[in-house]
């Protein structure tokens, strides 16, 4: 397809809404389905077979498969249908091509990494992928923005695959490693009483506050013990705190969110049980009167090897349209962690840059797609025969 085709293309996927609902009140420009529907057709006509994954909920995974079902290994490539809210922008579904760049909600994160995917997939391009043993499947998911429901239900619902090339904004690096993302409640409690009288109560904001601390450290040790070669030392954040009724009451209930970015290997399991461990303690010491801990969201890191034959065979790819092959890890979180549960050999790569995505502004440079749709259609020649990658189960 070519690079004006490319941007129709594009321009078409920004003018339909798929703004998460999570991010949106207004009924008129949320959920994937509308965008799946204008997907299916286009598949079809690409000689897709087009399946649907829970339709009837209004926020659907879309499936596209080419080849034959039983070919000894099966290629996917998957992009996300949903975008982040909307505010602040004054037309974000009226794509428009300005100095060389293409603005609109999604066109980077992450309809411009779709539309480079979907042109590089070209007839040609299929019947070869076909003709070295690939089934090839291309995988449009909802719920990205807000927890990775749709790569989750993929899972779920039995998608394998042997090979597989998550599209998101990665300034066209090769991205074969990222971080896992632990996100969880600590809730504890108090005792109130009147703030003339605090020796009375038992106070969950100053217990929370001994509790990170304790967090912290424990989290220090895991920094000076781990590191990984592309992704560095695991991270923690705590994005949210809240708790206490008035400035007078000494607080029985306290609240925070935590936001601990996990390296391969690590397991979420043995933080938790860090954490709560450390609250137990201070229970015991009758600084805390209770608590628990809350799992919100847990997604694995993933981590494919270098030397594996889709990190290869993209690295000549990008040569071959005369781009170096660049390396990276991320600690950002993607599609990518849930499927690579699924499948052995996985990467992130797409054009656009991760800076752009969720912006008022939001736009991708023109020859950055362009480019991107020359890497993945260089990609679909490079790959080693089927007969060479172990069977999907």
């Amino acid at each position: 397809m070519a690079a004006a085709d490319t941007v129709e293309l594009l321009k078409q996927l920004i003018g339909i809404p798929s703004v998460s609902p999570e991010h949106t009140p207004d009924a008129r420009i949320a959920g994937e389905e509308r965008l799946a529907c204008f997907l299916a057709g286009y598949l079809e006509e690409q000689g897709f077979a087009v399946s649907w994954q829970d339709r009837d909920t209004g926020r659907p995974n879309l499936l596209g498969s080419f080849g034959p079902d039983n070919a000894p290994a099966t290629l996917l490539f998957e992009a996300h249908m949903d975008t982040v809210g909307v505010t602040g922008m004054a037309e974000p579904f009226r794509a428009r091509v300005e100095n060389g760049r293409v603005h609109g909600r999604g066109a980077c994160d992450c309809k411009g990494p779709m539309a480079a995917g979907l042109a590089a997939l070209t007839p040609e391009a299929l019947d070869g992928l076909v003709r070295k043993g690939y089934r090839v499947v291309f995988a449009a998911v909802m719920g990205e923005e807000t927890g990775n429901a749709g790569a989750i239900r993929l899972v779920e619902q039995g998608l394998r695959a042997d090979r597989a090339v998550i599209l998101e904004p990665t300034e066209l690096e090769i991205v074969h490693a990222h971080k896992g993302a632990l996100w969880f409640d600590v809730e504890v409690k108090g005792r109130a009483a009147h703030g003339s009288n605090p020796e009375r109560g038992v106070n969950a904001i100053v217990g929370m506050a001994r509790l990170l601390e304790r967090i912290q450290k424990r989290h220090e040790l895991d920094r000076a013990r781990l590191t990984h070669e592309r992704l560095g030392q695991p991270t923690l954040s705590v994005g949210q705190i809240r708790g206490g009724t008035a400035v007078n009451i000494v607080p029985d209930q306290c609240c925070a969110r935590l936001d601990r970015r996990t390296l391969p290997g690590e397991k979420g399991a043995d933080i938790l049980a860090g954490v709560r461990a450390e609250l137990s303690d201070l229970v015991h010491e009758g600084v805390l009167l209770g608590g628990e801990v809350k799992v919100i969201k847990e997604g694995p890191p993933f981590h494919t090897d270098e030397d594996s034959e889709l990190v290869r065979a993209l690295g000549r790819a990008c040569e071959k349209a005369g781009l170096p092959a660049r390396l990276a890890g991320s600690g950002w979180f993607s599609d990518a962690g849930p499927l690579s549960t699924a499948c052995p050999e996985v990467v992130v790569f797409g054009p656009g840059s991760i800076s752009q995505a969720h912006t008022c502004d939001e736009f991708i440079e023109v020859e950055s797609l362009r480019r991107g749709v020359a890497v993945l259609a260089a990609l679909c020649r490079e790959l080693a025969p089927a007969d060479s990658t172990r069977k999907a189960k």
